[in-house]
């Protein structure tokens, strides 16, 4: 049915910055069909036509959360004070990990997608991390995502590499026993994984509002010649490669370690560094890397609530845009970030960029990060003519704020307020594809509240019966990866983006080794 959004306070978000202060957008089918002071003639032509009356909303693009795993749906707040080597031996054990049926899957997903859609996400890129390597979790997760209405990017990840070929050190350090039941481990052939990928492809893409794209882990996790077969598909496809790319300095070190060089420059030598690929974090680069990654285009995404929590560092955003990498911000798995809210990682990421130099000028403002979450996000999954602005002939994915929210008052700049005093409860209405998911702040598709009783069990149960395994799991191989972690801590490597931009005087003061700034 034709839609009419009416006499709201429109920020497009098109390359001009157009806003009307009174508005109207005309919806037809899954597009915006015309943008006006006043459509009511337009409108007339549809009789029946459904009418959104605005004049208390601020009416905006819908946001996309550039980088997520839903996998980790049931673990938030679980963890603490750990970096994220020894964080992902806990949450993806290489023993004691967890098979779940399909509709464990699905109310994980559910879980994660609800609270996206509550924050105002209408496109999300989910990086399904499938420990199984079985077409359940990704068609669990988009099924749940369709019955929502809301858009799953979804990755059909990939890795070739065991648990002691992607972690320096370990082979020089560790017992022999443990070594060989690690390398029993069985982890699919590229050939196992690349078909998975088509059939996932095959069932999902451009379907419902699912795109399945390419999810190479991190390039210590893949063989050259996955990397290769992704980089040939990514070309022949047209399809985005998103992989995790220097989070930590231990992937700084692994790059040194294992291949001589840094990571960004492994992924060039295998085809993979062009315009399609996303580097998900990309904290610990080299000025080679900015340069190399700027003159083709790449993206990376920004994850500062995960990167905070695991001691990660900061990526240096203002570095990266000035290269020319366009930056896009996820909220990151909600085991690391603790969240699927859009708004809370809008806000660390307004915030962050302000320490590490006197100089405001290279300060990242909220008006870029917004920018970060629309439409750089959506360049990111290359969407960037579909969705991330409300203009004629893009999709209709567009939400609705509270204007006399307490944030908002008085309206300012709705960016502004955003990013530093409103919350996300003030997301009162979604539209994806030109149809309202969610209405005044009640899901339209599905029944929120009969749902969560069941998510709430499952989530329990899932406390209840796996988190102890995953735990013991864990702790079989913990001290080797303590010892593994201070090694790599301790070892120098070209360049490095320290925990919040640490000025070199504090960063001596407080022991870490000089890195270029």
């Amino acid at each position: 049915m034709p839609l009419l959004i009416r006499q709201g306070y429109i920020h497009t978000n098109d390359a001009a910055g157009t806003v009307l202060d009174k508005g109207d957008v005309l919806i037809v089918g899954d597009k915006i069909a015309a943008i006006g002071a006043d459509l009511s003639e337009q409108a007339a032509a549809y009789p029946g036509i459904e009418v959104i009356e605005a004049g208390k909303r601020i009416v905006m693009p819908g946001f996309v959360d550039a980088h997520m795993h839903s996998n980790e749906g049931f673990e938030m707040g679980r963890y603490d004070n750990l970096p994220l080597e020894i964080w992902l031996s806990e949450v993806y054990p290489p023993f004691g990990a967890p098979t779940l049926t399909w509709r464990e899957h699905y109310l994980r997903a559910l879980l994660v997608g609800i609270v996206s859609v509550r924050s105002g996400v209408t496109a999300l890129q989910d990086d399904v991390i499938n420990m199984a390597f079985t077409a359940d979790a990704v068609d669990a997760t988009a099924t749940a995502y369709r019955d929502l209405g809301l858009k799953g990017w979804i990755t059909a990840s990939m890795w070739d590499e065991g648990f002691l070929k992607s972690l320096p050190f370990l082979n020089q350090i560790m017992p022999d026993e443990l070594k060989a039941r690690l390398n029993a481990l069985h982890t699919p052939g590229r050939k196992e994984q690349i078909e998975l990928f088509h059939e996932l492809h095959g069932k999902w893409h451009d379907k419902d509002g699912m795109r399945i794209i390419l999810g190479p882990c991190g390039p210590q996790r893949c063989s050259p010649e996955l990397l290769e077969e992704v980089a040939a598909l990514s070309e022949s496809m047209d399809l985005p490669i998103h992989c995790h790319v220097l989070e930590t300095k231990t992937q700084a070190v692994t790059g040194q370690e294992k291949y001589g060089k840094t990571l960004p420059a492994f992924l060039a030598d295998v085809g993979c560094m062009t315009h399609r690929l996303t580097m998900n974090h990309a904290i610990w680069l080299t000025e080679e890397d900015i340069a190399m990654m700027g003159d083709v285009g790449a993206s990376i995404t920004h994850n500062p609530l995960a990167n905070l929590k695991l001691g990660s560092g900061v990526a240096p955003v203002r570095k990266l845009k000035n290269a020319g990498v366009n930056v896009a911000l996820g909220c990151d798995g909600v085991a690391s970030a603790d969240s699927a809210d859009i708004f809370q990682a809008i806000k660390a990421a307004s915030g962050i960029h302000k320490i590490g130099t006197h100089d405001y000028r290279q300060w990242v403002s909220a008006h870029e990060v917004y920018e970060m979450a629309t439409r750089n996000a959506a360049r990111s999954s290359l969407m960037q003519d579909e969705v991330g602005s409300i203009e004629v002939g893009k999709k209709a994915d567009i939400v609705l704020l509270d204007r006399y929210d307490w944030g908002f008052l008085p309206l300012h700049d709705p960016i502004q307020q955003i990013a530093f005093s409103a919350n996300s409860d003030s997301v009162q209405t979604s539209i994806v594809d030109g149809r309202v998911v969610m209405k005044d702040r009640k899901l339209a598709l599905i029944d929120e509240e009969s749902i969560r009783a069941e998510i709430s069990e499952a989530a329990e149960r899932f406390r209840r019966d796996y988190c102890p395994a995953m735990s013991a799991g864990a702790a079989v191989v913990r001290p080797w990866l303590d010892q593994m972690h201070t090694m790599a801590t301790n070892r120098d490597v070209p360049a490095g983006h320290l925990p919040l931009r640490m000025p070199p005087s504090t960063a001596k003061a407080l022991g870490y080794p000089a890195a270029a700034e």
